[in-house]
């Protein structure tokens, strides 16, 4: 598949909000697919950097739909999950601008609708030190404006930190941050929580 073609494919996962949420989800779901296979072949044949390109705005697509299409059945929000976790993969082989990914995946989890599950362990190679310097400072900034009633404030943030915690490898930091999250009124740590609160 050429790279137009690909662009083709990936502007099907549009989705107008005006449109039934019942019709179409099958065929949106096997557009999403043939979206990952494409992009995993992309990232095996050394075509990563196409992929990386591909597959974000991919994410950003399905993510905006599932706010308008019914997914009871769960089969978009997996595909959307194995999209970003392809996403991770072509990010560490590709090496895209790391602040640029850092600004991407906490806007992703602090103002974004729940989902995907954004796993900063999986793009922590891509995003290098200065890539996780990064996150912690935006982290650090939400954490001072945000709402304590919005789901930045006791859920995104507190998952993100969770998250940094780990990646950083250090226990003392892990457990001191695990601590501070199970004063959280959830007291199950934010991590657990699969979408935003209505």
């Amino acid at each position: 598949m050429t790279g137009d073609e690909l662009t083709v494919l990936v502007d099907r996962l549009r989705w107008d909000r005006r449109r039934d949420p019942y019709r179409g989800r099958r065929e949106y779901s096997q557009t999403a697919r043939q979206v990952a296979e494409e992009c995993d072949r992309l990232v095996a044949e050394g075509r990563a950097d196409l992929a990386v390109l591909v597959l974000r705005k991919a994410v950003d697509r399905i993510t905006r739909a599932l706010m308008y299409l019914d997914d009871s059945s769960g089969a978009i929000g997996d595909d959307l999950q194995e999209l970003m976790d392809l996403y991770a993969k072509a990010c560490v082989a590709a090496l895209p601008n790391p602040l640029s990914l850092a600004g991407w995946l906490v806007k992703l989890e602090c103002d974004g609708p729940g989902w995907p599950r954004v796993r900063l362990a999986d793009f922590a190679p891509a995003l290098g030190e200065r890539g996780s310097a990064e996150v912690e400072r935006l982290v650090a900034e939400r954490a001072r404006v945000a709402d304590p009633e919005s789901w930045t404030g006791p859920f995104a943030v507190p998952d993100l930190r969770e998250q940094l915690a780990e990646v950083s490898g250090d226990v003392d930091r892990y457990v001191a941050v695990l601590a501070g999250n199970l004063t959280n009124a959830a007291e199950s740590g934010p991590s657990r929580l699969p979408i935003r609160p209505a």
